[in-house]
């Protein structure tokens, strides 16, 4: 079988539409990015009337925005405990609160009839592949439930084979109302409607420079310049020294691999995963997993490794991942394997800021398809000075560090044999230490 190293969700998609082809010579907003976050900003900003030009560098939506995982829910914040010490008990349980609003803002612009994305309501497990996790997974349950009520659920080792059939778990939390969605469909349908709303969108247009002046930024790409009042950055993992250092030094990115086993008979998905959830491990490998939403396929998604590398290793290195879960898998064939770049800053929070009049969000550590349309917006509200613009995630730490320069992060080729090493060993010998005392 020859691997496919495009994202499965690219398959049978519908026709690209026709994009914007002469850059206007001045807008009110101009909006640089166009994933999840910059369609969501560009949309918002047209609804409120102000005259909209989005620009990306390749095709919109071809970065991360359609090559996850296609998972949605409200903020895990597996660093719940850590925030409550770096923030304060106010701003940390504001973060919470903001990301359950976020997550319900974004499934319901999936939702609501005009777009569809896809969207099923699975429930999400989160599997603690070790004793000591499985303890700390059961005191974030209780403090988040503690903030607001979101029915998390604290599923004993005992019950487990009733979300999945695996004998390497040691209990989990069950997030009753996460779900799952196409994201090319989603994608498609959130462009569609920001450029019904009025928004021109130009693809294959990188922004070259950036010229601040005194009526906001001049523009300058490959088909023209445009001036803009002002100006939204949604570049997130994929945000580079040019056209704005300032930006690319406080945001770093790190390759998500992603797999699609070919199809498999209905009986298997059934065995393996009877919950048919979106499945999160606790592991440092960060894998994520879950059936296709046909029910044939098992897609699966984890850091392969710190930097990119060929597809066909990364393809290998997850399937042994894979059958580490269910021994089964082994004969499994791999159809599909690709990657996007996740955007994280150093405080491992999404944050929503501005800069000398630029406006942006970005930094979803792994939790952009539910909180980028809701933090794209934000920023755009921001950037119009509308009240509503107001956000917990504007409090989060942007912090640049003297080693990162923006763009590809060097010393991640460093570190990432080191991590493989480590998360390796650490496997190992704490599996055999739970069996021990199970």
């Amino acid at each position: 079988m020859t691997l496919i190293t495009t994202p499965y969700w690219w398959e049978g998609g519908s026709p690209l539409p026709t994009f914007s082809t002469r850059p206007p010579a001045k807008v009110e907003l101009a909006v640089i990015g166009g994933g999840f976050t910059g369609m969501s900003a560009g949309l918002t900003a047209a609804q409120k009337g102000a005259q909209v030009a989005l620009f990306d560098s390749g095709i919109p939506g071809q970065g991360a925005s359609t090559r996850n995982g296609g998972m949605i829910g409200a903020p895990h914040r597996p660093g719940f405990v850590t925030e409550l010490k770096t923030y304060g008990e106010e701003l940390a349980h504001a973060l919470t609160r903001e990301g359950i609003e976020g997550y319900e803002f974004t499934k319901s612009l999936y939702t609501a009839g005009d777009i569809d994305a896809g969207f099923q309501q699975t429930g999400r497990i989160q599997l603690a592949n070790t004793k000591p996790h499985f303890e700390n997974m059961k005191m974030r349950a209780k403090l988040l439930n503690s903030v607001q009520q979101q029915g998390i659920q604290v599923i004993e080792r005992d019950a487990i084979p009733q979300h999945i059939n695996s004998d390497i778990y040691f209990g989990g939390l069950f997030y009753p109302d996460h779900g799952g969605l196409h994201p090319r469909m989603a994608h498609d349908g959130l462009m569609g409607k920001a450029m019904s709303a009025g928004v021109a969108v130009h693809a294959n247009c990188p922004v070259t420079n950036l010229e601040k002046n005194a009526d906001g930024f001049l523009l300058t790409t490959p088909l023209g310049k445009t001036q803009a009042i002002r100006l939204v950055m949604a570049t997130n993992g994929y945000t580079t020294p040019s056209p704005t250092r300032w930006l690319a030094r406080r945001i770093f990115r790190i390759p998500s691999f992603l797999i699609a086993t070919e199809e498999l008979p209905r009986e298997v998905i059934d065995r393996v995963a009877p919950g048919r959830h979106m499945m999160v491990e606790s592991r440092a490998r960060h894998s994520y997993f879950r059936p296709s939403a046909d029910g044939k396929r098992i897609l699966f998604g984890g850091r392969a490794a710190l930097v990119p590398i060929d597809e066909e290793l990364a393809a290998k290195r997850l399937h042994e991942t894979v059958i580490s879960i269910w021994p089964e898998a082994v004969s499994w064939k791999i159809s599909h394997c690709w990657r996007g770049f996740t955007g994280f800053t150093f405080a491992m929070i999404p944050h929503v800021g501005e800069h000398e009049g630029m406006h942006f969000a970005m930094g979803y550590c792994g939790n952009g398809v539910a909180l980028s349309p809701w933090l794209g917006r934000k920023a755009a509200l921001r950037a119009l000075g509308d009240a509503e613009g107001e956000t917990a995630y504007a409090q989060t730490r942007l912090e640049a560090r003297p080693y990162h320069i923006g763009g590809n992060p060097w010393f991640m080729g460093i570190a990432s044999p080191w991590w493989r090493f480590i998360v390796d060993t650490m496997d190992r010998r704490q599996a055999a230490r739970d069996r021990r005392e199970i």
